[in-house]
């Protein structure tokens, strides 16, 4: 049986297991349709500067910088990554609801997209936070064995709920189905209703499985304060070989892998003067690698081992980022995204496969913490060195977002050098 089929064994799809893969799936709706139609409503259709729809993104995550690595650790300590994920889940789907009805209950334009960024302030924060209880039910679902390929099928899973979700709210952006509005704002309803059936099921699943992962540590972990809880996790994570070269390395190629994302529109509008219709194309046939690399990269992580895996998709990342850098024809991109897609779906299945290979159950919510505040720190850093470059270069347009797209392949060669210092690791 190769890598590839042993993902349709039947037990990596028992109900939990399902559950939390929908889970994955469903957050998908809002967050592709907020990305898309959300920001156009505010910025295009409302004529409200881009910075405005950056703050309540980087406020959110400013935040969770600080709190992800703290609230893993209480999930440690109090035996409540349960109802952290509940109360995120639940929070997540109100903002949901909250940013559409922001915009029509008849405050005013000004006042109502003030309400509705406000509201989409607290869906990043609750959408991002979920994710670490959510890492941590990964340890406690499934056996080492099959990190990999559950990694692979949540990440996977979750691209096709990208596709889903556009596919959802197609008729009301074609006009076919009118309830919600005619604007750009009523996509919005219809993805966060999608998002609350799909994702329901973890919550009453998940609660049976919860004494499993809900074991309170407290009379062996200290409670630390919240603006130490981030330090002390680094220090701890220096006891358990490979961790903290893994995260720093998370670190590095995640602020190129997101910033390469998401400026590729603005990118290819300004170095080729591509079209709307082109740039979508290009962003699906992303979704659709990402798909395909976080399923086959998460079964061959655990066929091969994570660790091997991992370095050869940022290898793979790094060549395809300076191709991307220096193609001259625009339809070259086509060929181009679907494998950074790929390369790039390998690297997130396999890095949080191998983290969880290397830290105990009883702390997976510290590390996992940190994980998810390595992330949320590159989406603030990655984008800022972008901006750096094409602005401090702005005389030599366009190179100078080639030289931005050039920077991001550095960052993943610097994010390879922690992996290969790296000793082997025992796993847990």
């Amino acid at each position: 049986m190769n890598a590839l089929s042993q993902i349709f064994r039947k037990e990596l799809w028992t109900k939990p297991l399902f559950v939390w893969y929908l889970y994955d799936f469903a957050n998908s709706f809002v967050f592709i349709n907020a990305t898309i139609y959300f920001s156009q409503w505010v910025v295009v259709d409302n004529k409200i500067p881009d910075f405005w729809l950056a703050l309540p993104f980087m406020l959110a995550t400013a935040i969770l910088v600080f709190l992800s690595p703290y609230f893993g650790n209480y999930g440690d300590r109090k035996g409540a990554h349960y109802k952290i994920f509940l109360w995120t889940t639940l929070g997540t789907v109100a903002s949901a609801f909250l940013m559409f009805f922001a915009g029509r209950v008849g405050l005013g334009p000004t006042k109502a997209i003030i309400m509705a960024l406000i509201f989409y302030a607290f869906y990043q924060f609750f959408y991002q936070l979920a994710f670490v209880p959510y890492s941590v039910f990964m340890k406690f679902l499934s056996p080492e064995e099959d990190y990999g390929k559950v990694s692979g099928i949540g990440f996977g899973l979750s691209e096709v709920g990208h596709i889903a979700g556009l596919l959802l709210t197609l008729p009301i952006t074609y006009g076919i189905i009118s309830i919600f509005g005619a604007d750009r704002l009523a996509p919005m309803f219809p993805a966060a209703l999608g998002f609350m059936v799909f994702a329901m099921p973890a919550l009453f699943v998940l609660k049976s499985k919860s004494l499993a992962f809900n074991r309170p540590l407290a009379e062996f972990m200290p409670e630390p304060p919240v603006f130490k809880s981030l330090w002390e996790n680094i220090q701890k994570a220096r006891n358990y070989p490979g961790v903290l070269p893994l995260l720093i390395s998370f670190y590095f190629f995640s602020d190129a892998i997101v910033t390469i994302t998401f400026f590729s529109a603005i990118y290819l509008q300004n170095v080729f003067g591509a079209s709307d219709v082109f740039k979508v194309n290009a962003a699906m046939l992303v979704i659709i690698g990402w798909a395909i690399g976080a399923f086959v990269g998460g079964a061959l992580s655990d066929r091969w081992s994570h660790r091997k895996i991992l370095l050869w998709s940022l290898v793979g990342n790094a060549v395809l980022i300076a191709a991307i850098a220096l193609a001259r024809d625009l339809y070259l991109n086509l060929a181009l995204f679907p494998i950074f897609g790929i390369v790039g779906g390998a690297a997130y299945a396999s890095s949080r496969s191998y983290l969880a290979s290397l830290i105990p159950k009883e702390e997976s919510g510290r590390f996992f913490g940190l994980y998810a505040f390595a992330e949320r720190f590159a989406s603030i850093a990655g984008p800022l060195v972008w901006g750096l470059i094409t602005w401090s270069l702005a005389g030599y347009f366009p190179l100078n977002y080639r030289a931005a797209v050039l920077a991001m392949a550095v960052l993943v060669v610097v994010g390879i050098i922690p992996l290969l210092a790296s000793k082997k690791a025992p796993s847990f």
